[in-house]
């Protein structure tokens, strides 16, 4: 393709990042979802043979479904202009392969990268997904250090389309496992191998094996043992010798069982004056390996090869690898250039003691999760400053309660799906979440809640659904319009469209006249605040714009246009060149918190804006410093809840939860939240505060 076409698909070009010896990598602009990406466009000849075409879309779909904070999420997959292609999220940090050459990697860094990404492989391998082509340009970062992997999977796919691009066996012979040489079937414990492999090379700054061609270094991963570490790099923990040497063992059966209990072997190595830092991370949990059979979605199983002695497998081994080898791997094809710590698997209570963190980190243990509710030492108020009896939040994709004390944690779901709208039912024990195109309801005084799906809708947009603050009405954006009516759960389980929601007898409201993303209610349910998507100059922004409903009259009245911000009165810092809005926040009154974008998908200043008198009011309360989401309102507004990260410390960044009246002038602390809570920087964090029970 030429780059000078400057569009493919809907995608615009921008940039080439890297040619490989199956597809060109361009950095790219998505205008339907208004973000950049990594777009992968395979060689044009294999879209030539149709089995291999559905071969592709099949594989590349499986990957797709992979939904973990360290796996780089596959977006869209097709074919057109006679090229199959995939898209990537972009990541702008480089890879592994840079940073190992740099040679700035430490272990505190290192103990990082391993955890989340042998978290990530052991998650895809319990999906029955393996990745074979594990290497440093394979791993990459974003703009603030976190790791990804990238290309899941796509190698089974290449294998089937050797045969079209002659580009010889799968896998880079730099890190390939003894089985992929040998030409065996695969499973998880190949992928710990390469892993191990990376690793000996972050700690070293070399490969554990060398040589002049590919045949040869297939070869002395299939046949020699590996080398020691400690003979390259003296100064390790002598510990990590041994962990690495079983970790490279030839034979899966005598490596670690998962990746996980790899990276806990290494983590536990590491001597607190050498790797301070490390010490304070939570290990990875231990969880029951999958079964040993390679994934094949594709392929149908194969017979289990009768038993043989060690010595003629190592000769079949050599043979195997020879022929497999010689069949094209002489052009050896360089790396192509591409472009968390695990949530929570089972319902969990969790209790620490907030308290003010210490100049210093301690090296004690971090909180550890309990199967039950452990009571305060001290007596729960029944609410806090602010009005707020307890907090619900989400993490890790994950919807939790917290006392505002800080002190107790129960989740209430085990999905790992995106929420949105977290909201509590008024006067009641439930919430209310959006997550893909349904509603569900949970139980959060449940013993073992248990969320129950409401209704659902069949839409590319569902993105809003705010019930009114005395539950009689919901706001719902669907299709990039806005839709009230009254809120019935069993009668909006009969609808699956907008065009359904329209034709309701009782339809109150339908506002097509802007590209509706969300709504908020006024306290007195006579307003909706919504934030919309139009033109800002020569961009795609966000305005919150202010209509005045007439729920008594509803379709008799079209809702009235009352105010907009914030571009009407101010240019917050950064709006002028993106002009988002990736979170706000209404008092119900005149009151609304927001924040710009700045980094890590969301994250920006916060401003306080009253529409009543037109002042806006930069707050950053946490010592001046950026950047903030999701700030919300305290139930009576004196107060207020917000996620921030100091963007001074770039990629040692982490994302704090702090409470502190809308007034306050004098030192803040945030909630002490146990380690892993917030792996991924990039989360949308939802809030909602639980008012007291109205007399």
């Amino acid at each position: 393709m030429n780059v000078s076409q400057q569009k493919f698909n809907r995608y615009e070009i921008l940039a080439e990042l890297g040619v490989g010896g199956m597809a060109t990598v361009y950095r790219a602009y998505d205008p339907l979802f208004e973000r950049e990406v990594a777009l992968k466009v395979l060689k044009r000849e294999l879209l030539e043979d149709p089995e291999l075409r559905e071969r592709f879309t099949r594989e590349t779909k499986i990957i797709a479904k992979l939904e973990h904070a360290a796996i780089v999420p596959v977006y869209d997959v097709g074919h057109d202009n006679e090229q199959l292609f995939y898209v990537m999220r972009y990541m702008s940090g480089g890879s592994l392969a840079d940073r190992i050459a740099a040679g700035d990697l430490d272990l505190d860094q290192t103990a990082h990268i391993l955890l989340r990404l042998a978290d990530a492989l052991d998650y895809a391998h319990r999906k029955g997904v393996v990745h074979r082509d594990l290497k440093p340009a394979n791993i990459l970062f974003d703009e603030v250090g976190n790791a990804f992997i990238s290309d899941f999977g796509i190698a089974k796919f290449a294998q089937a389309a050797t045969r079209i691009t002659h580009s010889g066996i799968i896998g880079t012979p730099r890190y390939m496992s003894p089985e992929q040489a040998r030409g065996e079937e695969t499973d998880g414990r190949s992928d710990l191998y390469s892993l191990a492999v990376l690793l000996f090379e972050i700690l070293s700054g070399r490969a554990p094996f060398e040589a002049t061609t590919p045949l040869a270094l297939a070869f002395k991963h299939a046949t020699e043992p590996p080398p020691d570490l400690l003979t390259v790099n003296p100064s390790l923990p002598a510990e990590l010798g041994v962990i690495l040497k079983k970790a490279m063992a030839k034979e899966p059966d005598d490596r670690y069982n998962t990746c996980a209990e790899f990276a806990n072997a290494f983590l536990e190595a590491l001597p607190a004056n050498a790797a301070p830092n490390a010490k304070l991370l939570t290990p990875l949990p231990l969880r029951t390996p999958p079964p040993r059979r390679s994934e094949a979605p594709t392929q149908a199983p194969v017979a289990k090869p009768a038993s043989r002695s060690r010595k003629n497998r190592w000769m079949t081994a050599g043979i195997a690898a020879l022929i497999l080898l010689l069949l094209g791997l002489w052009t050896y094809r360089g790396a192509q250039t591409s472009t968390p710590p695990a949530s929570p698997s089972d319902l969990t209570t969790v209790t620490v003691t907030n308290v003010p963190p210490s100049p210093t980190p301690s090296p004690t243990a971090p909180p550890t999760l309990t199967a039950t509710v452990t009571p305060s030492p001290t007596a729960v108020p029944l609410f806090a400053p602010g009005g707020a009896v307890t907090l619900a939040f989400t993490s890790n994709r994950e919807v939790y309660l917290m006392d505002m004390e800080g002190k107790t944690f129960k989740q209430l779901t085990n999905s790992r799906l995106p929420k949105f709208d977290l909201q509590w039912v008024p006067g009641g024990n439930d919430l209310l979440y959006g997550e893909g195109q349904c509603v569900y309801q949970v139980n959060a005084e449940a013993a073992q809640p248990q969320p129950e799906r409401l209704f659902c809708f069949n839409a590319e947009y569902f993105e809003g659904f705010r019930l009114s603050h005395d539950g009689k009405f919901v706001a719902i954006s669907i299709e990039r319009r806005l839709i009230v009516v009254p809120y019935d759960p069993a009668r909006l389980a009969t609808t699956k469209t907008a065009f359904e929601l329209q034709r309701l007898p009782d339809l109150c409201v339908n506002y097509p006249v802007v590209a509706v993303k969300s709504a908020q209610w006024s306290a007195d349910g006579k307003r909706l605040a919504l934030l919309y998507q139009s033109a800002i100059g020569q961009r795609i922004g966000n305005t919150v714009r202010i209509l005045q409903v007439d729920l008594e009259r509803c379709k008799a009245v079209d809702p009235l246009v009352i105010d907009e911000f914030p571009a009407k009165y101010f240019i917050p810092e950064g709006y002028a060149n993106y002009p988002l809005i990736p979170s706000y926040h209404w008092d119900g009154g005149s009151r609304f918190l927001f924040n710009t974008f700045i980094r890590n998908g969301g994250y920006g200043m916060l401003y306080l804006f009253d529409i009543s008198s037109t002042q806006a009011t930069l707050l950053n309360p946490v010592q001046g410093k950026c950047c903030y989401r999701s700030a919300t309102f305290s139930p009576d507004g004196t107060y207020i809840l917000f996620a921030f990260q100091d963007r001074s410390l770039g990629a040692n960044s982490r994302t704090e939860l702090y409470y502190i009246p809308l007034t306050n002038s004098g030192d803040i602390a945030p909630f002490r939240l146990p380690l892993g809570f917030f792996t991924d920087l990039r989360e949308n964090i939802l809030f909602a505060l639980r008012p007291p029970p109205q007399p």
